[in-house]
């Protein structure tokens, strides 16, 4: 080596440009992320509002209600008020239960008995719990 010495680490201008490409993949890819959880999230929340507000409607009318969800028809009723409708969930969610039809009873006080029940998206299995003595429904995300 004739008056030349060996470069070694690397200089600043390389150090930026690294971490500008790990910042716009980052940006990129962390959007597609959180949509993911998002639309997890939106799958039970569909399931958990409509439980809350059987609950309500227990409370308010100071009646028992019980709610029968039918998880491969996606559809539910109530026996207070007399209600059936659909549980539109997003596209690649389902329910899923141990059998055939959930039942799910609102006391009057708020308190709840419950057949368990998941939501299903993709390949993971989403539990709604029920809390006996409060009545709180709730995703176990």
């Amino acid at each position: 080596m004739s008056g030349l010495q060996a470069r070694r680490g690397v200089t600043l201008i390389e150090l930026v440009v690294v971490m500008a490409l790990i910042a716009i993949i980052a940006g990129v890819t962390a959007p597609a992320l959180t949509a993911l959880d998002r639309r997890d999230a939106n799958a039970t929340e569909v399931v958990v509002g409509l439980l809350r507000k059987a609950r309500a409607t227990a409370i308010e009318r100071g009646v028992a209600v019980t709610m029968t969800i039918d998880p491969s028809a996606a559809r539910y009723w109530l026996d207070v008020p007399d209600t059936t409708d659909v549980i539109v969930l997003p596209a690649g969610a389902s329910l899923t239960a141990s059998s055939a039809r959930v039942h799910v009873r609102f006391a009057p006080d708020g308190g709840v008995a419950a057949d368990p029940l998941f939501v299903r998206q993709g390949d993971r299995a989403i539990p709604i719990t029920f809390d006996p003595w409060s009545g709180e429904v709730r995703d176990a995300q």
